[in-house]
């Protein structure tokens, strides 16, 4: 009866151990993979030699009041900005495409639908001139005690300008929102 306890004693430590030592190989095998894959993504984030040039954008402040009874809300949600060339690689300018949206402070029976014209927007560059917007998605509009969708504005910027303002008007009133672009 000893032998037999002795026996079945040793032979559980032995196949704990063996268990124990696979565990650790396949840990070690599943570490490696796992740092492989870890530094592919560091790989991916560097940009491509070919890839545009992409620029930060900010916007101080990032929302405005506009309108004559200061009931349109203009939040600024964000931009991008994405050199233009040609094959060449000559400078044609920069894209910015900003990204807004409108909120109605007006109250419901004592006020009406809200609407800001990306056509009458006007982008203000360093050297004194002033864009007007290529392309927008559609105008910002609200209707009383409401935010409407988000919009998308396009501004072409030629080359050698930077962005100092974004000018927005409504019912003959006037808002400047403050814009810096800088180098990712």
């Amino acid at each position: 009866m000893k032998r037999v306890i002795l026996l079945g004693t040793m032979a559980s430590v032995l196949v704990l151990s063996a268990c124990k030592g696979g565990n650790k190989k396949e840990e070690t095998s599943e570490n490696a993979a796992t740092a492989s894959q870890s530094s592919t993504p560091a790989e991916e984030t560097k940009p491509a030699a070919n890839q545009p040039k992409e620029y930060k954008v900010t916007f101080t402040p990032d929302s405005a009041i506009i309108g004559k009874k200061k009931e349109a809300l203009v939040k600024i949600l964000g931009a991008t900005a994405m050199a233009m060339t040609d094959p060449d690689g000559k400078d044609n300018g920069v894209e910015l495409v900003v990204k807004l949206q409108a909120t109605n402070k007006a109250h419901i029976n004592e006020g009406y639908n809200i609407s800001v014209s990306y056509s009458n927007s006007r982008l203000q560059l360093d050297n004194g001139t002033n864009v007007t917007c290529k392309t927008g998605t559609d105008y910002l509009r609200a209707e009383p005690e409401a935010t409407g969708k988000e919009e998308s504005w396009t501004y072409e910027i030629p080359a050698g300008a930077k962005p100092t303002a974004l000018n927005l008007f409504m019912d003959d009133t006037r808002v400047s929102v403050g814009i810096t672009m800088s180098e990712k």
